[in-house]
């Protein structure tokens, strides 16, 4: 896969699938500060006739591929940027009750106001980490947070802060990814303002 730079019309899906996740962090991004839309196609895709990103692209492209271009993108961010520090895979419309756990709840998770995401550090990062998210979101809408704060201070501010908590995230969001191309892909696109 390859990455492309799209143009600002590639904001407007950005926005709305931001709208869709309904609340949380989603809710409380600026979206006159996202800019400089990428996405990842198979290398066999002419960039200038890409489909609508909502539309299923009908590449069959392979997901792990996707996983792993999203991981090495992430990753290429981190080192871009030091102040990178964890990112945030959420689950829009899952609430704890959906989480079918044998045991305790996993690690990473991170429930806010009754919304489910999973907590890492940037560094952590890998191709089976994208995957593993993938397969336990119960959402169809797959979005990507990527924040300056630590993940020790996220789970602070969760606890200090409950009722700022998205807010005071969106604050440190620096990047965001969503799912396009009937989840073949991904939109990644900067939160920062200009």
């Amino acid at each position: 896969m390859v990455a492309v730079r799209l143009d600002d019309d590639a904001l407007t899906f950005a926005a709305a699938q931001l709208d869709a996740a309904g609340g949380g962090i989603a809710a409380e991004l600026h979206t006159e500060a996202l800019w400089e839309p990428v996405v990842f196609v198979p290398d066999f895709v002419d960039p200038i006739t890409l489909p609508d990103l909502e539309a299923d692209a009908g590449w069959r492209a392979s997901q792990e591929g996707a996983a792993a271009e999203l991981a090495s993108y992430l990753l290429f961010l981190k080192k871009r940027n030091g102040r990178l520090h964890s990112v945030i895979f959420d689950d829009p419309w899952a609430t704890p009750g959906d989480l079918d756990y044998g045991g305790p709840p996993p690690e990473p998770l991170l429930a806010l106001q009754g919304r489910v995401s999973y907590l890492y550090d940037l560094a952590e990062v890998s191709p089976d980490l994208v995957w593993d998210y993938r397969a336990i979101a119960v959402s169809y809408l797959k979005i990507v947070y990527v924040s300056e704060l630590t993940p020790a201070e996220i789970r602070a501010l969760a606890e200090e802060e409950p009722d700022d908590v998205f807010h005071r995230l969106a604050h440190s969001v620096r990047h965001v990814a969503v799912s396009a191309y009937d989840d073949e892909s991904w939109l990644i696109v900067r939160h920062e303002h200009r």
